[in-house]
């Protein structure tokens, strides 16, 4: 695709067949976004760094492990407790989830009480885009879309404790101690409170795949990265 050779017309031009679609013909039939900006953002995202040296390839390698290993603390981790919340990334998320609250607040009750959870997951997408578009570095991007992952599984208690508010909050006492929290209002509001374990189940499951994706795209990444001086000129 880089130096611009269609190797099937190679083929059939070293073999004397030749080809009855014309270009014009596979043109029209290819959706245009396929040639437009989108693409070729979207493709970013499969490009491998252009450079390691073994010292990082080594780090990126180790870390991608620990997160495939720390991972499953989530992943099997029992929705009706807030066993997502017993880490140091809980703390940081929580952050973002107040942030968000205040950053939607202009836009209504609904949105304002949704901003949290907003927040908190549109942060690591951030640092995922960020590390592809300033950097070129789709390993580092790979652990954004881990984080990505890891805070929607944070957001699985909350969810599935709509109608029973056990759960313990920010400044102490439970939902059910302080009228409510955002999961609960949120999906009152919806008519969806019945299926609140439902939903926090898809949350849960639906992140812990998002992190084991993101580890494989990161290791796929890492394994095609060319150590430093490694990579031939022009390519």
């Amino acid at each position: 695709m880089q130096c611009g050779l269609v190797f099937s017309k190679w083929i059939d031009a070293r073999s004397g067949r030749s080809t009855d679609v014309d270009d014009d013909e596979v043109d029209a039939g290819r959706p245009a976004w396929l040639d437009g900006p989108v693409a070729g953002f979207l493709a970013r995202f499969m490009v491998p760094p252009q450079s390691m040296g073994k010292a990082s390839r080594i780090a990126h390698g180790l870390l991608l492990t620990a997160l495939f290993c720390y991972s499953w603390t989530f992943i099997l981790g029992d929705v009706r407790t807030a066993d997502a919340w017993n880490g140091f990334l809980h703390g940081v998320n929580l952050v973002f989830h107040e942030a968000g609250h205040l950053f939607m607040m202009p836009f209504g009750r609904f949105m304002h009480v949704l901003g949290g959870t907003l927040g908190q997951l549109a942060m690591p997408l951030v640092v995922c885009i960020a590390f592809v578009v300033s950097r070129g570095d789709t390993v580092g991007a790979s652990v954004g879309l881990w984080w990505f992952g890891q805070s929607l599984t944070d957001c699985a208690p909350y969810i599935a404790d709509a109608r029973k508010l056990d759960l313990q909050l920010l400044g102490g006492g439970t939902g059910a101690e302080r009228d409510g929290h955002d999961w609960e209002y949120l999906l009152h509001t919806l008519g969806l409170a019945q299926y609140d374990l439902w939903l926090g189940s898809l949350a849960k499951y639906t992140g812990g795949a998002i992190m084991l994706l993101a580890v494989a795209w990161g290791g796929w990444m890492l394994w095609r990265a060319q150590a430093d001086g490694a990579r031939p000129a022009g390519i």
